[in-house]
């Protein structure tokens, strides 16, 4: 348990000692899970938020037809959560599964709630944490409606990479709204 890499993340948006850190520190919980596991299911509550120390997170809709859409994925040194569940207490829209197994720091909604009263460099960081969220799905939605299938995948190979070589393609290929012997094709390609 290293909260290194979770000061590292604080301090790259807003200017917080290490005393600093050492205060609010206590408002997160360190846990482990393993493949496989769920965090957060559709329908079920959420008021949790997670930091990805290690590992990999996906969240996921689970359509009428059964088939799974992938919303986000989720590796170190990012956050996930169904933020609609954590503010409003509404059931989730999304499940939050773990690709590989995970080492996450969460803090709970009343938690987040003190540290940002307490600690108002918080409340800003986190602003700026929903505001990249906020526009990162704004930008996800417009490639979705203005981009082919293969710009969106030469963009995510641009941009991470690593994500090939550690989510199934099956996952990638949810992830684009392809199928899998569509994203076989731009695949092979290269």
């Amino acid at each position: 348990m290293n909260s290194d890499l979770l000061f590292q993340n604080i301090r790259s948006k807003v200017d917080v000692s290490p005393d600093e850190f050492e205060a609010m520190k206590g408002a997160f919980r360190y846990t482990s899970i393993k493949k496989g596991d769920l965090l957060v299911t559709e329908e079920g509550l959420n008021d949790k938020m997670f930091f990805i120390e290690k590992g990999l997170l996906f969240s996921y809709k689970t359509l009428d037809s059964g088939e799974v859409q992938v919303i986000q994925f989720a590796k170190e040194n990012f956050w996930m959560a169904d933020l609609c569940s954590f503010f409003s207490g509404s059931t989730a829209l999304f499940t939050i599964k773990a690709l590989e197994n995970c080492a996450l720091w969460e803090i709970s909604r009343s938690r987040f709630e003190a540290v940002c009263g307490r600690f108002p460099k918080m409340e800003s960081f986190f602003r700026i944490n929903f505001q990249h969220s906020y526009v990162n799905t704004l930008v996800r939605l417009s490639d979705a409606y203005s981009k082919d299938t293969e710009a969106r995948y030469r963009a995510l190979v641009e941009k991470q990479p690593d994500l090939l070589q550690r989510v199934p393609q099956y996952l990638i290929a949810s992830y684009l709204g392809v199928l899998p012997s569509s994203l076989s094709r731009i695949r092979n390609k290269d």
